[in-house]
């Protein structure tokens, strides 16, 4: 798509020039880091009193930028923290506050696996163990804490501003996934587990907010329906037989895109494939393998956070891999300019359309990326560090 292709005054509307202008800057405008900061030093044995404590840098798990404003980056990290940055500044992040997760003695060895805003931003919830917390943006305080009968791996919130309904789909070890409403805190709903293999990866659909896609441990992707609790929508599937599994792998990461049109999902061997959502075929599209991380491939309860321009017709993905961000247009599966982090390995992507900004973590170090321009083939670079303590 390129926007020096002259077209005559009211041949498109504005809505599809706005598109069309984020595509361009998306395509033709590379991304440089911009910024990056530390979190603070952890003592590894806290509740060893034989041991001499050590310090060890923490790491981060999953990151989420609030959806209403972008001004506010949640970062969940491996020891039992949660953490709050101030990302509106152009050059440097902020440290709002960092707060422990609580924990119980017998999950204390056990990270948490998922962090998610509510819409407009007054509520954030965390999935540790067999719990999900639901804490106050403002006072990061938790005001509700609702406790599963299985060991959760994951969890997303459904809850949009026009939504009915508060939801939040929880999913479990065991293959089941809760429905909470975070209206009453408590479990309304269950979906039956009718492969009994954990699933790792949940998306709820971005205007339906009845259905959502589910990928699991035998490599099978499902949409489902809360109005029907017993039995899935379709399976996903690579051939008419429907005997074989979606994925040679096990499925490790679900995005939607295209308005929720289509998903597309990744493996754990960096596989990545897109499928039609109404009739569940795989699409013909063929794209070359992400490399993962270490922590992406070994860590138990972390699933793969990539992230789309879901709201765009041809959509834009970004993948974090062993070599940096990759950046894939997925309509042609053309590998579009990444980051210059060439060699240094990234765990998880979160994408903000509203300021057209791209985050990243690499163990410990937060980074982002927006679009530069380009002059002469140069790229305008602009880093920063600092430790937050």
């Amino acid at each position: 798509m390129d926007l020096r292709i002259k077209y005559s005054i009211g041949a498109i509307s504005s809505m599809e020039y706005k598109r069309r202008a984020i595509l361009n800057e998306l395509n033709y405008m590379s991304y440089s880091s911009g910024r990056f900061s530390l979190p603070t030093m952890y003592p590894t044995n806290i509740n060893d009193r034989i041991r001499p404590t050590r310090l060890i840098l923490d790491t981060i798990l999953g990151m989420e930028v609030d959806p209403r404003e972008g001004k506010r980056l949640l970062v969940l990290s491996k020891y039992h923290n949660v953490t709050l940055f101030n990302v509106s500044e152009v050059q440097f992040f902020h440290h709002i506050k960092r707060v422990p997760i609580p924990l119980d003695p017998k999950s204390n060895t056990i990270s948490p696996n998922s962090v998610h805003w509510l819409w407009d931003g007054s509520v954030f919830s965390v999935c540790h163990f067999d719990s999900v917390h639901f804490w106050d943006s403002n006072t990061c305080k938790i005001i509700e804490t609702v406790k599963l009968r299985t060991k959760v791996l994951n969890h997303i919130i459904a809850a949009k501003k026009n939504s009915t309904h508060k939801y939040v789909a929880v999913s479990g070890a065991t293959g089941h996934v809760f429905i909470i409403d975070m209206l009453h805190g408590i479990v309304v709903m269950t979906m039956n587990n009718i492969e009994k293999s954990a699933i790792r990866t949940i998306q709820w659909h971005p205007t339906n907010e009845k259905q959502y896609v589910t990928g699991n441990d035998s490599g099978n992707i499902f949409l489902w329906d809360i109005r029907y609790q017993m039995k899935y929508v379709l399976k996903f599937q690579r051939d008419n037989s429907g005997l074989i599994s979606s994925l040679d792998k096990a499925a490790l990461g679900l995005r939607f895109y295209n308005c929720g049109n289509n998903i597309i999902s990744v493996d754990y061997k960096g596989s990545i494939k897109t499928w039609d959502v109404n009739t569940g075929k795989l699409r013909p599209n063929h794209y070359a393998s992400v490399s993962l991380s270490d922590l992406n491939t070994s860590h138990l309860h972390k699933h793969y956070q990539f992230d789309v321009t879901d709201n765009l017709k041809e959509d834009i993905a970004f993948f974090p891999s062993t070599r940096g961000m990759r950046i894939f247009d997925i309509e042609s599966g053309e590998h579009l300019p990444s980051s210059n982090d060439v060699g240094l390995s990234l765990s998880c992507a979160n994408y903000d359309p509203k300021n057209l900004c791209l985050y990243g973590s690499s163990n410990e170090s937060i980074k982002s990326w927006k679009p530069q321009k380009c002059e002469n083939n140069i790229h305008f670079e602009y880093p920063s560090q600092f430790d937050v303590y």
